[in-house]
């Protein structure tokens, strides 16, 4: 094994119950495990622990030698040439022809018996004699699942009667049992690497200890490899090769692309070989499971390899035994193969034509079900096997029923892929187009594909209702998409000069008017001319009694009046129903639910924020809509990650290339919170830009307010004032100043001032209590700049308990801060235990910068700081500031990071952390990671972690 790689991760359990075993001779211990998953690895990292005057016997045995017998015993036996360590029985003598290396202390040999059975007995149990002559011995035989009758009948023949000091220690690959080994045998099963495991195991060979895998790479290493570690090492090595794995940043990157063609040669040679092992039928039932990917039965093996039913059993029973396929967890009859890996090994392994040709029969026979998923995959058969018109008819028909039981995405998938291709013309191509538009909207579309789809068909179609439709769906699309400010406008002005002919169709036309009236888009469009749009809806729906235009009017009138806090959005929102019979209604009215969390968050209710979610959950799973699932998690997560709940500290748990903006805010804001400000710095101007430029000014506005907060140098002070000022002018515009609530703490002032008057005349009548909050802080600012410290203090105060209330502890940390600093310069005492208890709430959030502005500022008041004086020794334990540097330094941050976090000099945090290197014996910030996790209970403050500050 190369250097630097680990022999053994997520052994631990194992290596010690088997040097435990072999500690107490007499023994046998079985050790099982499919391939590939580290037997011979445990075996021998045991038998460097085995006691040092045992001799050593390793042979194994191997589907060439079944014929011999005692073939690995005899292997063991010859290579190490031991001398016996008593006198002999004479039957040894038995084994003077097959050990002749042996037979200067062997008995002379018996005579020959007539009967081969007896013949082989007698070899047996000479064996059993020359292994009990030797003395203190350790007997170690892989791979039993090919061993001879003979092998098998020695392994019976010490589990009954087992030598005193002998230890036997065979493996073995499932479904062998080895049953000869007898009821008192030790047996150890290796389990599959965790997605930690393979990800340690990756990095490891690899071998950049100062880039990291990241954990969505690491599920899909762990899902083509099943965590088999033979498998990890040589995917891992290939793809490195190959280039499709390669650092960028300090993190490895995966390309997907050409995944499906990238097997290693090594498990290809495994598996093939395998292969050819199997007898009649296996070889055409593998290359049918292959070809079918996904779990198979034994139905549709047989039609696909043209099988009969009973054949296709035994050939894939033959498959399990031979170790190429395994039963599903879940029981019944299917089975699938070991891993991904050895599946494409199959796969890449067929020619072409014929390839084809088992797709073809696979596309016929999964067809025919008539199940949704089903459908989907004979699609896929019928594109693989080069049927074009077969693929587009399938794909349509899937789609149809996909959208017809609530899975947009995949009828969205399904015919964009079919109009791209062309596959489809006419009138056809008009009626899956209008398809395509209805299963649209929540559905991922980030290059606009689906748009351009529908504007083409928009062109071609030659009835004006069909126009009329595709018109409204086009726009749909691009403002639901999140297209760039230019195409929204030209999409809403479009939609806009149109709105004449639309009346003809009163459910597109209410519909139209609903989709000009959204709130979070179209930033040039004022709230009171959108609030306008919808008073026309209103009123087209007396005109029409489609279901799905009520539910866009009625979604889109609570969503635009709770935007801007008045108080009739909670009337309207509970008028919303509960669920329909149609999965595009039930669809919307999930949507507007997301849409009235959304908004609940941004005025600072969050409680009734969650009761929102929850009921969009409880829809989404009575009608197994999953198309919005992916923002309800984000939304939740927000929410509670600004009530302050322990278990959003972690963050998202989506790779970075599937984080909405939402969920890139959060992230971006906990980077700020822990103290690594570049990164936290480039993500909150990307959230920030991105989101002004498609008008999701609220969430612009979270971003904007961050970066202003993260600004530590003038460069830094200027983007922020910048990016605040443009994203002012647009709240100004839209007549949403509620969504300008978390700006005002931190935004420069003359931008406050200049806006405040505005900001507090807009918040009359309005249900937002984030915004008052945030009015109280901006004005307490005003005060304090101006050098009236009591007055200041006491709006940190009213605004301190507003925040507190919401709960918002992070924002109620902020004020107490405030509260406190103007104290002290108004002459006044302080709450040192309400500064203790903030101080407290911030480590516990992972608010690293704020926590230490906060112990600086009550060092500054002379109060006693929340850790203990002096400096203990802790010899070769770590300190609880080399605790907290390394764990620090474990999660990636700088050590510019760190001491801007915490507040000290830098050279201090190189200090700390050498340390800690040092006792930890590591020297890479990989290995101190992993140090970290492996060893005993560590004392940090990190969110990573999610324990608290040993306060000391």
């Amino acid at each position: 094994m190369p250097p630097g790689e680990p022999a053994l991760l997520e052994r631990d359990g194992a290596l010690r119950s088997l040097a435990a075993a072999l500690a107490r001779p007499p023994v046998i211990v079985v050790v099982e495990g499919e391939p590939g998953i580290g037997k011979t690895s445990l075996v021998h990292r045991a038998l460097a622990q085995a006691a040092p005057d045992a001799r050593r016997l390793v042979g194994a045995a191997h589907p060439t030698l079944t014929g011999c017998p005692l073939g690995p015993v005899i292997e063991a036996v010859a290579a190490a040439r031991p001398a016996p360590a008593r006198p002999l029985n004479a039957v040894t003598g038995a084994l003077r022809p097959v050990l002749p290396d042996l037979a200067g202390v062997l008995p002379p040999p018996p005579p020959p018996l007539p009967d081969p059975h007896l013949a082989r007995h007698r070899l047996v149990r000479a064996m059993a004699a020359l292994l009990a002559g030797l003395g203190p011995a350790v007997l170690v035989l892989e791979d039993l699942q090919w061993a001879d009758r003979a092998t098998l009948e020695l392994v019976r023949m010490l589990g009954a009667r087992p030598p005193p000091e002998l230890s036997v220690v065979v493996t073995c690959a499932p479904p062998a049992a080895l049953t000869e080994a007898g009821p008192d045998a030790v047996r150890l099963r290796l389990p599959p690497l965790s997605p930690d495991g393979t990800r340690r195991l990756a990095e490891a060979v690899l071998g950049e200890p100062e880039t990291t895998l990241p954990r969505h790479v690491a599920d899909v290493l762990h899902a083509r490899s099943a965590g088999v570690p033979l498998a990890v090492r040589e995917d891992v090595r290939l793809l490195r090769r190959r280039g499709l794995l390669r650092p960028v940043d300090g993190r490895w990157v995966l390309g997907a692309q050409e995944l499906a063609e990238a097997v290693p040669p090594r498990i290809a040679a495994q598996v093939l070989a395998r292969i050819g092992r199997l007898e009649g039928a296996g070889a055409a039932a593998l290359e049918a499971a292959a070809v079918l990917a996904e779990a198979a039965e034994p139905e549709p093996v047989a039609a696909v390899a043209g099988l009969d039913a009973d054949r296709a059993c035994a050939a894939l029973a033959e498959a399990v035994r031979h170790g190429l396929l395994r039963e599903q967890d879940t029981g019944g009859t299917a089975v699938r193969f070991r891993h991904e890996l050895a599946r494409l090994a199959v796969y890449r392994a067929i020619p072409g034509p014929r390839r084809r040709r088992l797709h073809a029969l696979a596309a016929r026979e999964l067809a025919r079900s008539g199940r949704t998923g089903l459908l989907v995959a004979a699609a896929e058969h019928h594109r693989r096997a080069g049927d074009v018109p077969g693929w587009a008819a399938c794909a349509a028909a899937a789609a149809e029923r996909a959208a017809a039981e609530g899975a947009f995405e995949t009828a969205h998938a399904l015919l964009q892929e079919v109009l791209r291709a062309g596959a489809v013309t006419g009138d056809r191509r008009t009626e899956l187009a209008v398809r395509l538009g209805w299963a649209a909207p929540g559905c991922a579309d980030r290059a606009g594909t689906t748009a351009a789809l529908l504007a083409d068909a928009r062109r071609r179609a030659a009835a004006p209702e069909r126009r009329a439709e595709l018109l409204v769906l086009w726009a749909w699309s691009l403002l639901d998409g999140g297209a760039s400010r230019r195409e929204m406008e030209r999409a809403a002005a479009e939609l806009y000069v149109r709105l004449g002919a639309l009346m003809p169709y009163p459910e597109l036309y209410a519909i139209a008017l609903t989709v000009l009236a959204a709130p979070d888009r179209l930033p040039g469009h004022a709230l009171p001319v959108q609030l306008g749009y919808l008073d026309r809806a209103r009123a087209a729906l007396a005109q029409t009694a489609d279901p799905m235009a009520h539910a866009a009017v009625l979604t889109g009138t609570a969503h635009s009046l709770l935007a801007c806090g008045d108080p009739k959005g909670w009337a309207a929102a509970e008028a919303l129903p509960d669920r329909t019979d149609r999965p595009e209604v039930n669809r919307q009215l999930l949507r507007g639910l997301l849409d009235l969390a959304e908004a609940a968050l941004h005025l600072g209710h969050y409680a009734r924020g969650l009761e929102f979610l929850e009921r969009g959950r409880r829809l989404a799973a009575a009608t197994r809509i999953t198309v919005h699932g992916p923002r309800l998690r984000a939304i939740a997560l927000r929410i509670r990650w600004t009530m302050g709940q322990a278990d959003a500290a972690e963050g998202p748990q989506e790779p970075p290339s599937r984080q909405s903006l939402a969920l890139r805010l959060v992230s971006a804001q906990i980077c700020a919170g822990q103290g690594r400000m570049e990164e936290a710095r480039r993500a909150l101007r990307a959230v920030a830009e991105e989101a002004h430029e498609i008008g999701e000014l609220a969430v612009a506005a979270h971003a904007v307010a961050e970066l202003n907060k993260a600004a530590l140098s003038a460069v830094h002070r200027r983007a922020g004032r910048a990016l605040a000022r443009r994203v002012l002018a647009e709240l100004a515009g839209k007549q949403i100043w509620v969504w300008a609530a978390p700006l005002l703490p931190f935004v420069p002032l003359d931008l406050v001032e200049a806006v405040l008057p505005r900001y507090r005349e807009a918040l009359a009548g309005r249900d937002a209590p984030l915004a008052r909050a945030a009015l109280e802080l901006a004005e307490a600012r005003l005060s304090e700049r101006r050098g009236d410290a009591e007055r200041a203090a006491a709006g940190y105060r009213s605004a301190r308990r507003r925040y507190a209330a919401l709960p918002d502890p992070r924002m109620a940390a902020q004020a107490c801060l405030g509260e406190a600093r103007c104290r002290l310069a108004a002459g006044q005492a302080v709450d040192a235990e309400l500064l203790r208890r903030t101080w407290r709430t911030l480590t516990e959030l992972g608010e690293l910068r704020d926590a230490d502005r906060l112990k600086q500022l009550m060092r500054t008041a002379g109060l006693p700081v929340p850790h203990r004086r002096g400096r203990p020794g802790y010899g070769d334990r770590l300190s609880p500031r080399e605790q907290e540097i390394a764990a620090l330094a474990a999660s990636g941050r700088t050590n510019g990071d760190i001491a801007a976090a915490l507040c000290l000099a830098e050279r201090t945090v190189k200090y700390h952390l050498a340390n800690a290197m040092r006792k930890l014996q590591v020297s890479n910030r990989r290995q101190l990671r992993d140090a970290l996790e492996a060893g005993a209970s560590h004392i940090c403050r990190c969110a990573r972690c999610g324990r608290g500050l040993n306060p000391s």
